[in-house]
């Protein structure tokens, strides 16, 4: 059972698109040893759209088949497998993106496991999702390094739910369902918190380089003082 975009997000996955992901990633014949699951896929795709560093869906594609090292192949029997495996991830990998970057979409909803807790009620997983973000982070772990350090506290719930240090945490004390429930809805806003910052850093890199190109452009058609007439870089710039 899944919650999250998965079922609102227009151009995401569908329930039948996270069935053949799983089932193809998890078939015998793909000889996969540490795939992700749908879940992990979408926390490791989040971190990726958001972060510092543009990476490839095709460079992501490698850690999706394997989750460890990035390097194990699947042995599909259909030839076609992985090519449709390829545009499901691109297709969440859109959908994500839009969702966090596009006012008029709607909001970001991070997609997680969901099993039945002890009372009966709905309990939502946070672990694999939160592992997939980290994962997308040590792809480029220097970039993410000033944001790390500036505000840990955005980091907090993922490495509690997505690190080995953090599930010792969590067993030696366990959460109230309370504050598990918190965390869940907590992990959304703080993806987008994580999107808006590293967009402002492209921003602001983009509106540098700019202000860059007309200043130079602008010190190129200025007049040199000697009087010639002719621009200061051809005249008297030129020595």
């Amino acid at each position: 059972m899944f919650v999250g975009k998965a079922l609102n997000v227009e151009l995401g996955w569908s329930l039948d698109d996270i069935a053949t992901l799983e089932e193809a990633l998890f078939a015998e014949d793909a000889g996969l040893d540490q795939p992700m699951q749908a879940p992990m896929i979408d926390g490791f795709i989040c971190a990726l759209v958001s972060g510092p560093t543009p990476i490839a869906p095709e460079q992501a594609m490698a850690w999706v088949l394997d989750a460890e090292q990035g390097l194990q192949q699947p042995s599909f029997a259909d030839p076609d497998l992985a090519a449709r495996l390829q545009a499901l991830v691109l297709k969440q990998w859109q959908a994500t993106a839009a969702a966090l970057r596009e006012p008029d979409r709607p909001a970001y909803q991070p997609l997680f496991g969901c099993t039945e807790g002890e009372d009966g009620r709905p309990l939502v997983i946070l672990d694999d999702w939160c592992r997939g973000y980290l994962c997308g982070i040590a792809l480029a772990a220097p970039a993410w390094q000033p944001l790390l350090q500036a505000h840990p506290d955005w980091f907090d719930t993922l490495q509690l739910y997505g690190s080995e240090a953090g599930w010792q945490r969590l067993e030696q004390h366990p959460p109230s369902e309370a504050a598990h429930d918190a965390a869940a809805a907590g992990l959304a806003q703080q993806a987008r918190q994580i999107q808006r910052y590293w967009q402002a850093q492209r921003d602001a890199a983009v509106a540098a380089a700019m202000a860059d190109v007309a200043n130079r452009a602008a010190s190129s058609a200025a007049l040199c003082p000697c009087g010639s007439g002719r621009p200061y870089p051809s005249c008297h710039g030129a020595h």
